[in-house]
């Protein structure tokens, strides 16, 4: 039977640094910039859950509500923080409303502030191997990876070489975890909704990485004998059941391991983004 990863241990060493780093930083006046474009459940929840870790470290933080500007109204408000030398970090919070484009109001964002890599130049810089920052959600992934590794075989050497399925390609998680993969000494394949015979390609993985928002379309059927499940997809059933990307009871007794859904990939994510907000001070 597989093993359901456990990321107790992880979270503690995160917070643990998390709270040594904030010894050696001057945080007065400083704060992290959130900024919220709709008014859906799951945005405002995140955005609420955010507020409240960045309160249990004394982490200050504001919220900007752009549900009602207009697109040159919220970039404009964006270059404000942008010179603020007391913001130094901005992070969106996403979906964007439908009448925005999205890249042109990320990339009006300062690099050196942009802590979750949603910027052409930081994605380019992510794209070169030369990562300035890395979306939260990909640090998460991998070091629940390397962290269950570590433990089952003590030696990291055991990915190399590894064959990975990505499943899904949006920029802000699936294309970053293809790029990380190779930083990583990995083979990936980058899947998406356009691939015929997916279950072929899925088969293949020794990891798999899944984020395609789907609930649970990745069964015990599609996986191959022994690999390592890292399921972020957090998806709400019509029961309300909250799951992931993968049909957790029909892959646990196929799957070496397999993070939970929910209490898993999400909770390191968001260490992860008070982790590049700190690292944000390195830059300004």
């Amino acid at each position: 039977m597989g093993e359901v990863i456990n990321i107790d241990d992880l979270e503690i060493k995160l917070e643990n640094e998390i709270k040594s780093e904030l010894k050696k930083l001057d945080i007065e006046d400083k704060y992290i910039s959130f900024l919220i474009f709709t008014k859906r459940p799951d945005a405002i929840i995140f955005l609420k859950e955010l507020n409240e870790l960045f309160d249990s470290y004394s982490l200050k933080f504001k919220n900007f509500l752009f549900y009602d500007l207009d697109e040159n109204e919220i970039i404009k408000e964006i270059e404000k923080l942008n010179k603020d030398k007391f913001a130094m970090g901005i992070l969106p919070i996403r979906p964007l409303r439908e009448d925005l484009e999205e890249f042109k109001i990320l990339s009006s964002i300062d690099p050196k502030k942009d802590i979750d890599c949603l910027t052409f130049i930081n994605l380019g810089k992510l794209f070169s191997f030369k990562p300035h920052y890395i979306p939260s959600v990909v640090l998460a992934s991998f070091e629940i990876l390397k962290d269950f590794v570590l433990k089952k075989f003590n030696d990291l050497n055991y990915l190399t070489g590894k064959l990975t399925v990505v499943v899904g390609r949006s920029i802000g998680v699936g294309r970053p975890l293809y790029i990380v993969s190779l930083l990583n000494d990995l083979v990936p394949i980058n899947l998406h909704s356009k691939v015929k015979n997916l279950k072929d390609y899925v088969s293949l993985g020794d990891i798999i990485f899944s984020c395609a928002g789907v609930p649970e379309f990745i069964n015990g059927d599609m996986i191959k004998e022994n690999s390592i499940i890292i399921d972020i997809g957090i998806n709400k059933r019509e029961d309300g059941k909250i799951v992931g990307d993968v049909d957790f009871d029909s892959v646990i007794d196929k799957c070496l391991g397999i993070t939970p859904v929910p209490k898993g990939v999400s909770e390191i994510t968001n260490l992860f983004i008070i982790k590049n907000y700190l690292k944000s001070f390195k830059f300004i």
